[in-house]
């Protein structure tokens, strides 16, 4: 029966100090648009509120003068309207102009006019009869507030022109200014601001989360891309291996078969926290190795000890060379090894590897040759498929440009006279 291995993807430190800092902005922000944005948004809206004294809509207090026709309005400055004739216009019938009521004016030239009036700010003055002081609005003197001429809202334009209840179409008498205009809820404004700043919070924290994420992840996949010839040397020497397991995802299954353009990473991973937990898991199970320490042992053993000496075949020397390197770089993705520990040990391997093998194709159809061998023996016909992918994986990576097996053979690695005894002979130096 085979058996299915599940690898458990869990949330890492860095996820957690990002999903951290992005609720204390979130929060921090939040705080700012309540006790700071909102306030100031307050007072900003309430001082554009003009209701001093003299101002439009407020009480005449005799430094703006009466009019009574039109002509006089027109001149564009503030006025005052007294209205002796009806006592109050509030008894006029007005009329709606769009969404706005106007009350209906007329002047002493005739001119039938709408206004928005502040009745609170009007003043009556009452006639003396027979010595006494009677409430008669036939005979009262009613003045109104400050007001100017202005032209009519774009909306209402239209609705003002085909208006029969007014004589003047070109603008209407505003007598109410800003004291028509609600003063902003202030807590309410606190709140909007609050939910402001914080969905302005969150957006920019996960914002700056995923280009840290990304920054994070480039950082590291270039450390396990191969940066130097030598470096790529190395991982030729297990590049089928990497290839495949650099197609596993996280939970060991594959996730992109067979696909050319994916990059080859030493240790076969990109170097960050799932590609270290799926290399142990891939360690502890398959190989039996726990710690750094029986990587090490397993790979003297493989390159330099019984395990290498008693092969008797090309593929099985293969078999057990290319798997050292291959656990060093293991290693290096488990974090058990530094980089430069895993080059140094790897250039070991791969000075023997040069000294058994004449060439790249001999290692690698070496290789292929010993794990097809391996596979057949561990799952008989059921093998077929995998072995195919192997062997489609090795022509990807014969052809590609960024190739290792393009690199000369005798690449130098390290520094041990020997090795450069036999690059001398092969170059021709003396």
């Amino acid at each position: 029966m085979a058996v299915t291995r599940v690898y458990i993807r869990h949330s890492t430190t860095r996820e957690k100090v990002l999903a951290i800092g992005l609720l204390a902005v979130i929060g921090l922000l939040g705080v700012l648009g309540f006790a700071v944005i909102g306030p100031a948004v307050y007072r900003m809206e309430a001082a554009r509120i003009d209701v001093s004294p003299g101002s439009i809509g407020s009480v005449a207090d005799g430094s703006v003068p009466v009019v009574t026709t039109l002509q006089e309005i027109e001149s564009g400055d503030a006025f005052v309207l007294k209205n002796e004739e009806f006592g109050d216009w509030r008894r006029t019938a007005g009329q709606m102009i769009g969404d706005t009521y106007y009350n209906k004016i007329t002047l002493e030239d005739g001119t039938v006019v709408a206004a928005r009036i502040h009745f609170e700010a009007q003043t009556e003055e009452f006639v003396l009869e027979e010595g006494a002081i009677t409430r008669n609005f036939d005979h009262a003197i009613v003045t109104y507030p400050v007001g100017i001429l202005r032209p009519w809202p774009e909306e209402a334009r239209d609705m003002a022109e085909t208006a029969d209840w007014i004589t003047y179409k070109d603008g209407y008498l505003d007598m109410e200014g800003d004291f028509g205009v609600e003063l902003p809820d202030s807590r309410k404004l606190k709140q909007e601001w609050m939910l402001k700043m914080m969905a302005i919070g969150l957006v920019a924290g996960l914002t700056f989360s995923v280009l840290t994420d990304w920054c994070l992840k480039r950082r590291e996949e270039q450390a396990s891309i191969p940066q130097t010839e030598q470096e790529r040397w190395i991982l030729g020497t297990y590049a089928n291996w990497a290839q495949h397991f650099g197609q596993l995802n996280h939970k060991g299954r594959l996730a992109v078969p067979n696909t050319a353009a994916s990059p080859l990473y030493l240790g076969g991973r990109p170097k960050d926290e799932d590609s270290r937990k799926l290399t142990i898991q891939v360690l502890k199970e398959d190989w039996d190795i726990n710690n750094r320490e029986d990587l090490l042992d397993t790979v003297e053993y493989m390159s330099r000890g019984t395990g290498f000496w008693d092969c008797n075949t090309q593929y099985d020397r293969a078999w057990e060379l290319c798997r050292s390197n291959q656990l060093l770089g293991m290693g290096y993705i488990a974090g058990w090894l530094t980089k430069k520990e895993m080059i140094e040990r790897s250039c070991v391997v791969g000075n023997i590897i040069q000294r058994v093998f004449q060439d790249w194709e001999e290692l690698a159809e070496s290789y292929l040759e010993a794990y097809t061998r391996w596979r057949v023996g561990q799952f008989g016909q059921q093998a077929e498929a995998a072995v195919e992918m192997r062997r489609r994986i090795q022509q990807n990576l014969y052809s590609r440009k960024d190739s290792p097996y393009r690199l000369p053979w005798m690449l130098p690695l390290g520094m041990d006279s020997e090795r450069m005894e036999r690059v001398k002979e092969k170059t021709g130096e003396v």
